[in-house]
């Protein structure tokens, strides 16, 4: 049997177990699928699981540097690029690429290309419901850095006049999500950021209930709403998420067979980047499988990006509402959708 031969002295150092797998694993899936279906085109890595340990992380990037590695793709929660940045300035020869990281205090000068847009342009497009509404009610993942970052912008934000925050668990109890939201009224929002939002919307099926509009700002494919929960959110859950407004036929191929909860939007641009890097072509060049694909000199940060807005209007079903348009000729400005 003929030996596997990997891209060279590239490797995926991905969270493939632990609490907050389930992004990683729609990567992995992902590159598979080209791997498979596009040889020619990709030629696979090796990937490795941190267990989602910035500790094991900065052991494996430690481990295979020394083996000659200098590409290394991966780090996909904020909470984890953050805890490998020393590592990354104390090897300037190595290049990361992450694909989900969106923190706005990590836009700061890095060796790290960052796939997803930061959270300061997701929330652009809801700005003006945040603005009008009584109350925001911001509930985030805890401990998390992307989170952290997000409620300091709320914070800090003169627009927004009563803002409440809890951060949760997957363990946090229902009765304590009511009793943060009692005295609620259908002016007021709920701007949701947790990476495991399933818990969450379970809590709709045991009798949580808001009489206002939410926006899940998670920034994915959108999530599953249980039967049970549908009346609770009907027309008031909304989903915030990162769009390319032009796809390649090459992307709409793997989007199609894997189906949108299984396909990772960011992972056809993040091979086609890692070609470019490994065999030392100018990124200035390159073309995009998912809208702009530009980065920011300095820091590396994604930018110009497009975000739809949807809301659930059926079972399983989200529909389009309005997008957000990031352009470097038109600028930034809003198309709606006609129903």
């Amino acid at each position: 049997m003929a030996k596997q031969v990997y891209l060279e002295k590239t490797i995926a150092l991905l969270e493939l177990t632990g609490g907050y797998s389930s992004n990683d694993l729609i990567v992995k899936k992902t590159f598979e699928f080209y791997w498979k279906n596009f040889k020619n085109d990709f030629q696979s890595f090796i990937i490795v699981d941190t267990g989602g340990s910035v500790t094991k992380t900065i052991d494996l990037l430690e481990k295979y540097y020394k083996m000659g590695y200098r590409y290394f793709f991966g780090f996909s929660r904020s909470t984890v690029l953050q805890g490998v940045l020393d590592w990354f300035n104390m090897h300037p020869d190595a290049i990361g690429i992450s694909p989900t990281s969106t923190a706005p205090n990590l836009s700061i000068p890095k060796r790290i290309f960052r796939m997803t847009p930061t959270d300061n342009y997701i929330l652009d497009p809801i700005y003006p419901q945040l603005y009008s509404a009584s109350t925001v009610y911001y509930i985030y993942t805890d401990g998390e850095v992307a989170m952290t970052n997000v409620l300091n912008i709320l914070q800090n934000n003169p627009n927004i006049t009563n803002l409440q925050s809890l951060a949760i668990t997957p363990n946090t109890p229902a009765d304590e999500v009511q009793t943060f939201l009692n005295g609620s009224s259908s002016s007021d929002v709920i701007v949701t950021y947790l990476l495991d939002r399933e818990p969450y919307i379970q809590y709709y099926t045991e009798g949580l209930t808001f009489d206002g509009q939410q926006y899940d700002i998670l920034g994915i494919q959108p999530p599953k709403i249980p039967y049970n929960a549908l009346e609770a959110l009907i027309d008031k859950y909304n989903i915030v998420s990162f769009k390319g407004i032009a796809t390649s036929e090459l992307w709409r191929m793997g989007y199609n067979t894997l189906g949108e909860d299984q396909y990772s939007i960011v992972s056809l641009n993040s091979l086609h980047l890692i070609n470019y890097l490994v065999y030392g072509e100018d990124i200035m060049d390159i073309d995009s499988h998912f809208g702009i694909l530009q980065f920011d000199e300095i820091t590396r940060d994604l930018i110009y990006p497009t975000f739809l807005v949807q809301t659930l209007t059926d079972y399983q079903v989200f529909s389009n509402n309005y997008l957000t348009v990031n352009d470097p000729l038109l600028g930034t400005f809003t198309a709606n959708f006609s129903s």
